[in-house]
């Protein structure tokens, strides 16, 4: 009777367990709304579009923050180690996130009737867009244990690194020709170019941390 009774106790459990969302569904998730929050905000119209697409890539500068220095900040606060293990969830939310930009950039020209303005803006985005989804890819699959048992460790950190690095180009990049150009004073802009500069200090204290680390190992 005991053992029956524990039986159907785990079974009811199993039964009514909800399995937690992965790190990068929430992030994902969370990409979708804020995507969605712009597009309420001025109506499903194209300044809509424009501002939820906007926000969302917005969102993906953080998202993208936190997968780069996940890995630098872990080895750094031996603390924070847990941090790492979560790395790769971080990295394909970052990777979700930016598809969920990318999808936002394409919608309106399936939703909105075409035209001759709307076919224009749609041939100058799509190289932009099958860029962006290619780099994305790239990113996805060397953050894989799938790319590390078949291309090895070394070659899928040297992918991740570069294509991250085209990333950081692009935010870092942005920031500057926002603050630099005769544009509307916005805080973002300047806050996601200090981001991008804490992001490259924390991967040059990690390696100058690990030499330190690998020049006083004996033998």
């Amino acid at each position: 009777m005991v053992a029956i009774d524990q039986a159907s106790a785990v079974a009811e459990e199993r039964r009514f367990h909800i399995p937690r969302p992965r790190g990068w569904a929430i992030i994902a998730i969370c990409t979708v709304l804020i995507c969605l929050a712009g597009f309420a905000v001025r109506g499903f119209s194209e300044n809509g579009w424009r501002l939820g697409s906007e926000l969302a890539w917005r969102f993906t500068c953080f998202a993208y923050f936190g997968a780069v220095i996940a890995g630098p900040l872990a080895r750094l606060i031996p603390s924070l180690r847990r941090i790492c293990k979560e790395r790769r969830q971080l990295v394909w939310g970052f990777c979700a996130s930016v598809g969920v930009y990318l999808a936002s950039i394409l919608l309106p020209n399936l939703v909105v009737p075409p035209g001759p303005s709307r076919d224009g803006v749609a041939a100058e985005l799509t190289p932009f867009v099958i860029f962006g989804a290619g780099l994305t890819l790239v990113i996805a699959y060397a953050a894989s244990r799938s790319a590390a048992r078949l291309l090895g460790r070394t070659a899928c950190s040297v992918m991740l690194g570069a294509s991250l690095s085209c990333f950081w180009l692009a935010y870092a990049l942005a920031g500057l020709a926002y603050i630099s150009g005769p544009h509307r004073p916005d805080a973002f802009y300047g806050f996601s170019l200090s981001l991008m500069i804490v992001a490259l200090l924390l991967r040059f204290a990690d390696r100058f941390a690990l030499k330190i680390q690998a020049r006083n190992k004996p033998g």
